[in-house]
């Protein structure tokens, strides 16, 4: 073909979406450090998703449209760098000649592909070469290269993919952390997944996305379908939605096709065709969208959306009533200062909130918050100042991409990486002084503390010459694995020995879930016995990292 059309882009797409859920598992086993955090596939997947659910049911869509909505809907889904990344690659492979709305010819793609790997590059503070962003250049660069030779989409797309594949596999002697191992950049491997699924769609392998949703693959969760992994992931309650449709007669309403187009938005849907007046019923976490669809086809007489996690509370008359007092003096009295955190754990949840945080998003590793997670968070804040405090590296850029979003608040986003980088900052935060003394005084605090970690090896690895057994206790100082023992115990302690210095003053230290009170007292014997410096023992209940350590 010597055109692309949005038709066959949108196949192209959902190809795209079945090879890399096919894949996660598989990216996700590609990270370099053998903790429990590699989710780079299930971030990349489930960014992939949120675009699929804003264009699935688009007929005949033109090439500009389907961009457009697809890429909209991997910024709002995106979770991790990596789906930031993937979010502005996709935005930038929007046809640039918007008079051509219909079809892409191949100048327009070959412009679109150069345009993607700018904002690939774009995207990131510091680029990293040998990463998804060296893929995205180096085939760009290989269909430019041979653009006067190239004669159709089929031949454009097979020398832009073999160049990522051969791009792929350069990354394991390109980025230094992964010399000397078998393994690839995962965000790289991701991609290259998703082009296969789009190559194959131009061969005439044509895939749907029940194949991702019923079938039974090695490499995907098998209790997961397509609702539950698009958009109630990390929500399984949502809002128990209902509104009356007094249809439009000029329309020539069709109830199966709108059932359709409502399919992907939720389950445990009805919708009753009683002349010019339809009912429908559906479990929703985004009820403001099913509305907005609803008023195509005529007037809402009656609508009515309630919050199921609240409806199952053991007093939710009670727990309603909290929640719309707290929202009525929300609305009264807008803040000068709000804070956004990331943070998982009960006992860590509750710390940051008596630090002052607002509102709380659950994640952090393993569990990494979208771009809309941070917008909607940011919303419920009535502040005309909003600090957002992602605590972790990986959510990061989900945070800045949110912020770019809102309009009607000052945004602030901390680089703070880690639980401690976090925590230490609100120590510094003080209400009375403007957002850039804040931003000072918060980032010097940041760079004055350590932080280290405690968990545990998922597999056989060596790390900077440290060899490490799966079953292994890592102790990790500053995002670098520095040692592995046998026992926990003996990782902690060797991990404070690493940290505290002589000059140190204060050290705080988070208990993970699984940290029982015996081995708390031995921990807190041999901090009193072996140092003398301030310190403070917290129960922070959070998953994967039995110890959070912060040493200033």
């Amino acid at each position: 073909m010597e055109v692309l059309t949005g038709s066959d882009y949108l196949g192209m797409l959902v190809n795209g979406a079945v090879y890399l859920k096919r894949s996660a598992k598989m990216i996700d086993d590609l990270n370099v450090f053998p903790v429990p955090d590699g989710d780079t596939g299930s971030n990349m997947s489930s960014t992939y998703m949120n675009g699929i659910k804003e264009v699935y049911n688009l007929e005949n869509p033109s090439i500009l449209e389907l961009s457009k909505k697809f890429s909209k809907g991997l910024l709002i889904g995106a979770r991790g760098n990596s789906g930031v990344i993937l979010s502005q690659i996709f935005a930038g492979l929007t046809p640039i000649d918007n008079k051509k709305m219909d079809e892409a010819d191949l100048y327009s793609i070959n412009e679109a592909l150069y345009q993607a790997r700018l904002n690939a590059y774009k995207a990131v503070l510091t680029p990293v070469e040998g990463t998804i962003l060296t893929v995205v250049k180096d085939a760009a660069k290989a269909v430019y290269n041979n653009f006067s030779s190239i004669k159709s989409v089929e031949e454009l797309f097979d020398i832009y993919l073999k160049e990522a594949e051969e791009s792929l596999k350069r990354t394991t002697d390109i980025l230094p952390v992964l010399k000397g191992t078998s393994l690839v950049d995962s965000g790289a491997a991701g991609y290259v997944e998703i082009l296969k699924g789009m190559s194959a769609y131009l061969k005439g392998e044509v895939h749907s996305l029940s194949e991702i949703t019923t079938s039974k693959s090695s490499h995907q969760d098998q209790s997961l379908n397509f609702l539950d992994f698009d958009f109630y992931e990390l929500n399984k309650y949502g809002y128990c939605t209902e509104f009356t449709i007094r249809l439009n007669p000029n329309l020539d309403f069709d109830k199966e096709k709108f059932t359709k187009r409502i399919e992907v938005y939720g389950t445990s849907i009805v919708v009753v065709d009683d002349k010019d007046i339809l009912k429908v019923h559906i479990h929703t976490k985004t009820p403001g969208e099913i509305f907005t669809l609803a008023q195509e086809y005529g007037a809402l007489c009656a609508v009515k959306a309630e919050n199921m996690a609240i409806q199952t509370e053991e007093n939710s008359s009670l727990a309603a009533q909290n929640f719309k007092t707290k929202k009525e003096i929300n609305e009264k009295e807008k803040q000068l200062n709000g804070i956004v955190a990331v943070v998982n754990g009960k006992g860590l949840k509750e710390i940051f909130e008596d630090l002052g945080v607002n509102e709380v998003i659950d994640g952090g590793q393993t569990m990494n918050p979208s771009t809309g997670d941070f917008v909607e968070a940011i919303k419920k804040v009535n502040a005309e100042h909003v600090y957002v405090i992602p605590n972790n590296k990986n959510v990061y850029l989900s945070a800045k991409s949110a912020k770019a979003l809102i309009n009607d608040k000052h945004v602030v986003v901390v680089p703070a990486f880690t639980i401690p980088e976090g925590y230490a900052s609100l120590l510094s935060f003080d209400s009375s002084e403007t957002p850039e003394e804040n931003m000072n005084e918060m980032e010097a605090k940041i760079h004055s503390i350590e932080s280290g970690e405690v968990t545990y090896a998922i597999r056989d690895s060596v790390s900077s010459g440290i060899e490490i057994k799966k079953g292994d206790f890592i102790s990790i100082l500053d995002g670098e694995i520095v040692n592995s023992f046998k026992s926990r115990i003996e990782s902690v302690e060797d991990l404070l020995k690493a940290m505290i210095k002589t000059e140190s003053v204060s050290l705080t230290v988070f208990f993970g879930k699984d940290v029982d009170n015996e081995e708390r007292k031995i921990i807190e014997e041999y901090i009193g016995n072996n140092f003398s410096l301030e310190f403070g023992l917290f129960d922070g209940g959070q998953e994967v990292y039995s110890y959070i350590i912060e040493v200033e």
